[in-house]
């Protein structure tokens, strides 16, 4: 193994470790992307059940309903800036994602031809110290 191949090589596992953190990094902001939806969902749930019903309710209840609604759609719009934050997110992590992966292509085919380079050079040299064909011996 050449020196350039070893540390083809060498770059080559470097960008293989740092894909697999990406994927890592993508498959948990995937998860938390997951979680926050599923929040919104029954938090959505919860200010639909929230809403004023047609009934009569004393000025202390319709307060504390009030107050409630306006906590739970602060929270809701919280939510909804995280989905999309998260939603960049994982876009930009993807995109670094794939190119680390380019890059292990990019070398792995760089290590193949510093590979080919190495025998073709190793097969040059031992044909130049073989004797010429059809030479005879000295006697």
């Amino acid at each position: 193994m050449s020196r350039s191949e070893r540390l083809i090589g060498l770059m080559q596992l470097r960008e293989k470790m740092r894909a697999r953190r990406q994927a890592q990094a993508v498959g948990e902001l995937s998860g938390e992307l997951g979680r926050a939806q599923s929040m919104q969902t029954k938090l959505a749930g919860l200010i639909q059940a929230n809403t004023p019903l047609d009934e009569p309710m004393t000025p202390f209840a319709l307060r504390s309903r009030a107050w409630y609604g306006r906590q739970m759609q602060e929270q809701f719009e919280l939510l909804e800036n995280r989905n999309e934050f998260l939603a960049v997110e994982i876009a930009q992590a993807r995109a670094a994602l794939m190119h680390h992966k380019s890059r292990e292509t990019v070398l792995e085919e760089r290590r193949v031809v510093a590979r080919k380079t190495e025998i073709e050079t190793r097969e040059s040299l031992a044909e130049g110290q073989m004797p010429p064909r059809g030479a005879r011996p000295r006697d």
